[in-house]
């Protein structure tokens, strides 16, 4: 049986914050799929305008829940809450601001097929520009990176293997999930949003879990749509979270090579006069450097 016409064991996850035309593009590309999905699981994560209203009246090919927290619980906590409510032997997660190209999952799901250790997969992804947004994640040079990011699409072929999958579109098998949760939680809270797809696939790796990329773009990511609601504090949690993950699974990233990259940006933020990100910037070096590594 094809996966194309089997009963579909996959449910994905989208969390929203008014995301507005991006949710329903995102959902348009899951509804469009070559192969089924069982469920999708909306999470309003303190929306000012409810996804459940915004969606009133539409109709999916899929099973759609959609539940809301009261305010912004992160993508930490959105995705927390939302993977217990799915039951499905894989689960997706998908960014809202992402398109999935038609074959994302009947291109995705057989990669599991025959490789019972393997955890997670993720295609190519590409900015609306059609350049590489990621391959996956590097941490081969100290820092973590998205591999390939902003190369050319004619790079895809030649991509590495990834040491680490992004959750911006990924597909993740169930049981692994569940093995490396802690105390019922699957990302780590305090990291709020940025990195937390690192962690994860630190704690699946050292479990004895694998990762795999398949060289295909399968997905078109307009990038950070819902960032600027964090204003300045999202370049806080970018720098300090990169400490956080490093420290707590020594050889993710080096902290030397770090450091450097965020002097770099320091100076850059000090050469604009840039106050507030210049002050970001050694606040979220400092408290990453002093938050315990098993926190």
């Amino acid at each position: 049986m094809s996966i194309a016409s089997r009963p579909s064991d996959v449910e994905l996850v989208v969390l929203d914050l008014d995301g507005g035309e991006r949710l329903e593009r995102c959902l348009a590309s899951i509804a469009a799929q070559q192969a089924a999905v069982a469920r999708v699981v909306v999470w309003d994560n303190g929306s000012e305008s409810p996804v459940a209203d915004r969606l009133q009246g539409r109709s999916f090919p899929f099973e759609l829940s959609i539940a809301r927290s009261a305010e912004n619980l992160g993508f930490t906590g959105g995705v927390n809450a939302a993977i217990a409510l799915c039951s499905a032997p894989f689960v997706g997660l998908v960014n809202n601001d992402v398109e999935l190209d038609p074959r994302w999952i009947a291109t995705l799901r057989p990669m599991f097929d025959g490789a019972p250790r393997l955890a997670a997969v993720q295609g190519i992804i590409a900015t609306p520009e059609g350049l590489i947004d990621g391959a996956g994640v590097d941490v081969s040079d100290g820092t973590i990176r998205q591999a390939l990011h902003g190369s050319e699409a004619e790079r895809a072929a030649s991509a590495l293997e990834p040491w680490g999958v992004s959750a911006t579109a990924a597909l993740y098998r169930a049981d692994a999930l569940h093995d490396v949760a802690a105390e019922g939680d699957l990302l780590r809270a305090e990291l709020f949003a940025w990195y937390e797809d690192v962690e994860l696939s630190a704690r699946l790796r050292a479990r004895g879990w694998s990762v795999a990329l398949n060289r295909a773009i399968l997905a078109t990511h307009a990038g950070s749509a819902t960032a600027h609601r964090l204003g300045g504090h999202r370049l806080y949690l970018q720098t300090r979270n990169r400490y956080i993950v490093a420290r707590a699974w020594p050889g993710t990233g080096r902290l030397g090579a770090l450091l450097v990259e965020d002097l770099k940006k320091l100076a850059r933020a000090m050469a604009a006069l840039d106050l507030a990100a210049s002050v970001a910037i050694i606040r979220a070096v400092v408290a990453g450097l002093l938050r315990s590594s098993t926190s």
